[in-house]
């Protein structure tokens, strides 16, 4: 049987962070990817739901997948298949922009929508399976500190990324610049997944055995959602959290600076990422010690701060300062979240606690859509002020949270 805590699986977990972040922050759905669609449209219900392509997944998947893996004693192979689907559907992207970039915009922008359907679909099923292995291969401290050293990572390079991409935009002419980042992000998108697909798993003997039918699986779930009131005061703050979606896609597009292309993706994309690092070391540091609450608390008050800084943006100095907040909020939310529910869930039933969660939280990855729609009739900072309402209800309600 394969040990808990490896170092050699921690190591693995980190390096693959780091690739895959370095690939996927091409297209960073707050900063990067809003400059790319609005090249081809300037709908901003399109833009918003672009960006919640990259983020989503397909919401019932997780627990259709969750559904066959509380099964499974190992969920290593089904996760190589879907990795490379994933690449694949991410390097097709990039095709669709190379040929038919200028000749068909509308064309470009069905591919693109196609494209980040497929990568998001297949993140359905992978993100259960993931954090399935994850809880399985390390104890609760030891992941906690696992994630935020992979975020650590994950923040370095979609920090240089960012930097990689904004040169692109700068050197190449638009659309061809667009290709290039995604043809060349998916090289190292396929480096993370052969670095996460060695990673040592152990059987798992405290199996549940499935349901007759998936009807049966989903009335059972939402008995949990029920009956465990921890899980649902934790399903409740993290849909809140999610409120800052409503507008942050939209502010790298209505600011009011006066710079280029390039430097507006630099100006939003390097901070985002570099406040992800720095705010790694207070969330390493919390996190070992068992203190996810205090994560989640300090999260909504940097998101708060940075959406208020956004009513009053003028100068680059505050746009760049919007960006380090949510960065470091954003991840501070992703690490607490994901560690408390594994650390809730009985070891028989973490691939339906996580799905459960998962399942309803996966909605608010999708609010950047109504504040899109909310945009085109309203200001920006009527959308800030309803996004500080969900954040200031979810930071209240945290305050009755346990820690793991």
């Amino acid at each position: 049987m394969v040990k808990k805590d490896l170092k050699s699986n921690r190591i693995k977990f980190i390096v693959h962070g780091f690739f895959f972040s370095s690939a996927i922050h091409v297209a960073e759905p707050s900063t990067l990817l809003p400059l790319m669609i609005k090249f081809f449209t300037a709908n901003n219900i399109l833009i918003g739901l672009f960006s919640s392509l990259v983020r989503g997944g397909a919401v019932l998947m997780q627990l259709y997948m969750a559904y066959f893996a509380q099964a499974y004693k190992k969920v290593m192979r089904p996760l190589r298949i879907l990795f490379f689907f994933r690449f694949i559907s991410w390097f097709c992207i990039g095709l669709s922009i190379y040929f038919l970039g200028n000749k068909n915009p509308s064309l470009t922008l069905w591919f693109v929508g196609i494209g980040l359907f497929l990568f998001s679909f297949c993140a359905g099923f992978g993100t259960v399976l993931f954090h399935e292995l994850l809880g399985k291969i390390f104890t609760n401290k030891y992941r906690g500190v696992t994630w935020a050293y992979r975020q650590f990572f994950m923040g370095v390079g979609g920090l240089l990324s960012a930097i990689f991409t904004a040169y692109l935009f700068h050197r190449f002419e638009k659309p061809l610049s667009f290709a290039l980042a995604f043809l060349i992000s998916g090289t190292f998108m396929a480096i993370g997944y052969i670095f996460l697909g060695t990673v040592r798993e152990e059987s798992k003997s405290n199996i549940t055995k499935k349901e007759s039918h998936f009807l049966k699986f989903f009335k059972n779930s939402f008995i949990i959602l029920l009956e465990d009131k921890r899980l649902s005061l934790q399903i409740i703050i993290c849909l809140l959290s999610f409120g800052y979606l409503l507008v942050l896609p939209f502010i790298v597009n209505f600011t009011k600076l006066n710079i280029s292309f390039s430097g507006l993706a630099l100006g939003s994309a390097v901070p985002f990422l570099m406040g992800s690092i720095i705010g790694s070391f207070l969330w390493i540091r919390l996190s070992g010690k068992g203190n996810d609450k205090l994560i989640i608390q300090i999260s909504f008050i940097y998101i708060i701060l940075s959406l208020l800084i956004a009513i009053f943006a003028t100068k680059i100095y505050l746009f760049v300062f919007i960006f380090l907040l949510a960065g470091a909020a954003s991840d501070g939310f992703r690490l607490s979240f994901k560690n408390l529910v594994l650390s809730i869930a009985p070891e028989a039933k973490r691939p339906v606690y996580f799905a459960v969660q998962n399942n309803i939280t996966s909605l608010g990855m999708f609010f950047s859509i109504p504040g899109g729609w909310f945009l085109n009739y309203y200001s920006i900072n009527s959308l800030i002020f309803i996004s500080l309402i969900f954040l200031l209800a979810g930071f209240i309600l945290s305050f009755k949270l346990q820690n793991s």
